[in-house]
């Protein structure tokens, strides 16, 4: 493309984005000035920027960046367009099958259609690749138009997480501000073309739909469903993570004489039972497919620098529950300070500090009757902690390497944010 069409192409997404920031009631409702929600978002793309050009100059081989892989690859779906718009309609909208056609024509010219290790229920690299292909009929091949359209999806979905946490305090929303949006890993990998773009976005739009739950509409359900089922599609470990905290979110709010600590323990309890017992329903079961992904991870990982041990999973109760807690503790706590790390983790490191400070601060608050007044507080507070520390434990069990740890709890690290803002915001400024 000409660059100067490309700049021009750019300035006119920018500037109609912003504008949707300043004048679509679903950003007026979070409260936010317009100037700062634009600043915010700005932000966001410099990031982005700054995230290209650390790709482009320090990892020169293309095709190993996640921020451009599927990119390339949604080339060769989106030419089809051109040359057979039935092919390019299939493969965006539909699965067509490994035929000899299909083989020859398009998945072995592709890098990353099909996933080279066990994969759950979905590729979710096809899903990357499809999404690619289709904002290229508005983008015309310009990655950065693609970062453009991927960093405003990841800040709708930061602007429906705020909106919903909100509900939580009374004041100094400043700092709320700043736990959501301005984490370092939050903001560096939700900035540009990445499953963690994607990942926030449906999160947001199905905590929005989770908040009017009392009060839902059919286009609310319609709304709830899709975000599910992206997200099943994009990582199905996250929808497993929010499982237990959805249920118990929507039985607490539903009915008013519920124990909110007791339902969320009794839907806990029943989901680990049925973790354990679903190879009554499919094979492999829940717990063989984590012992797969660690298995895998650890096979593709030993020579990365960021490579750290974790325990060996096997297909046992025990044997899970014995490596839960070590997991959780390494996806607070990693990466740690070494002469191995890249300068793409000083960040995380950081917002780890800054992490386990707020949570040293908050303790006495966290364990204080009096933070724990509120029924419907109680309800969101217990909903983010619940999936923050599913989701912790799946990835601290299975991954062994700090440098795919850091992605792989950016889900979560908003929830974790507000969490601790508010028990630090009940002792200190209340």
């Amino acid at each position: 493309m000409n660059h100067i069409l490309e700049f021009i192409l750019i300035v006119f997404y920018l500037l109609l984005f912003l504008y949707a920031i300043k004048k679509h009631s679903f950003f007026i409702k979070s409260g936010i000035k317009p100037t700062w929600l634009s600043a915010l978002f700005l932000l966001k793309i410099g990031v982005g920027l700054v995230l290209y050009f650390i790709y482009t100059r320090f990892y020169t081989v293309r095709a190993e960046a996640d921020m451009f892989k599927y990119f390339d690859d949604s080339k060769v779906v989106y030419d089809a367009l051109w040359l057979n718009p039935k092919d390019y309609f299939r493969l965006v909208f539909t699965t067509p099958p490994n035929t000899e056609y299909f083989n020859s024509h398009y998945y072995n010219v592709m890098n990353f259609w099909a996933n080279k290790h066990h994969s759950f229920l979905y590729g979710d690299s096809q899903l990357m690749i499809k999404i690619n292909a289709f904002f290229r009929l508005f983008s015309f091949g310009s990655f950065h138009v693609h970062a453009l359209f991927f960093t405003f999806l990841s800040f709708v979905g930061l602007v429906g997480i705020y909106r919903v946490s909100k509900q939580l305090f009374t004041s100094h929303f400043n700092y709320l501000i700043l736990v959501v949006f301005c984490l370092p890993s939050v903001l560096f990998w939700s900035s540009s073309v990445l499953k963690e773009s994607l990942l926030l976005f449906f999160i947001g739009l199905l905590v929005l739909v989770l908040q009017k739950v009392r009060d839902i509409k059919l286009q609310d359900i319609i709304i709830a469903l899709i975000a599910l089922f992206f997200l099943l599609l994009l990582k199905f470990y996250v929808v497993l993570a929010l499982i237990p905290p959805l249920i118990s979110y929507v039985l607490v709010s539903k009915y008013k004489k519920l124990n909110v600590f007791k339902a969320y323990v009794l839907t806990l309890s029943i989901f680990v039972l049925f973790v354990f017992s679903s190879n009554f329903l499919f094979k492999p079961n829940l717990v063989d497919i984590l012992v797969m992904k660690q298995t895998d991870f650890i096979n593709i990982s030993t020579q990365a620098g960021s490579y750290y041990e974790i325990g060996r999973l096997e297909p046992t109760f025990f044997s899970v529950v014995k490596n839960v807690p070590l997991g959780i503790l390494n996806s607070f706590i990693r990466p740690l300070p070494s002469s191995s790390i890249s300068i793409m983790a000083i960040p995380a490191i950081v917002e780890n500090v800054f992490v386990l400070v707020a949570l040293f601060l908050s303790f006495f608050s966290i364990i204080n009757p009096l933070s724990w007044k509120d029924r419907k507080k109680n309800n969101w507070l217990l909903f983010q902690i619940s999936f923050v520390l599913i989701l912790f434990a799946i990835i601290g069990v299975t991954t062994p390497v700090a440098g795919a740890l850091v992605r792989y709890k950016v889900a979560a690290l908003p929830f974790l944010g507000v969490t601790l803002y508010y028990f630090f915001y009940k002792r200190y400024l209340q």
